[in-house]
């Protein structure tokens, strides 16, 4: 059973007032967390803080800050989700350990998923070593890119 703030109210008045709750579509799957907030730092391509928190891409990877390619996924990233943007954070269900202190997760920026939009810009690429162990490896993306 999903928490109550996850159903929306809707009344419909027939004899009496009757309530019914319709689960509201958050964007996420499966049960690790789901956040919404907002980007407060772009790490690299493939890391950016949200609220605060640091959160990596799932199956995706980019070059390091030292290189000149890391430096062009970096800015990449700024362009299309900059400080400050209203993000989505779906938390890999396969992967809650975390990594270096970083969520693991699937990143939805104004309608994009940065994780496919890294890939697709060429800036990164999918990380297989964790196909069979990441709920996204299913995704679309994922297995257009190579899970």
């Amino acid at each position: 059973m999903l928490p109550i703030k996850y159903f929306i109210p809707v009344i419909l008045i027939t004899v009496g007032i009757l309530v019914i709750t319709i689960p509201v579509d958050s964007g996420c799957t499966g049960n690790a967390q789901c956040i919404t907030g907002k980007v407060t730092k772009v790490i690299d391509g493939d890391t950016i803080k949200v609220n605060d928190q640091s959160i990596r891409f799932a199956l995706t990877s980019t070059p390091e800050m030292y290189e000149e390619a890391g430096i062009l996924a970096k800015e990449y990233l700024e362009k299309i989700c900059p400080v400050g943007s209203t993000v989505l954070v779906d938390e890999d269900d396969l992967q809650t350990k975390k990594s270096y202190d970083r969520i693991i997760g699937k990143i939805t920026c104004k309608g994009k998923i940065l994780n496919e939009s890294i890939l697709k810009s060429g800036h990164g690429e999918i990380d297989t070593r964790y196909c069979k162990t990441s709920e996204f490896a299913d995704s679309n993306w994922a297995k257009y890119y190579g899970c």
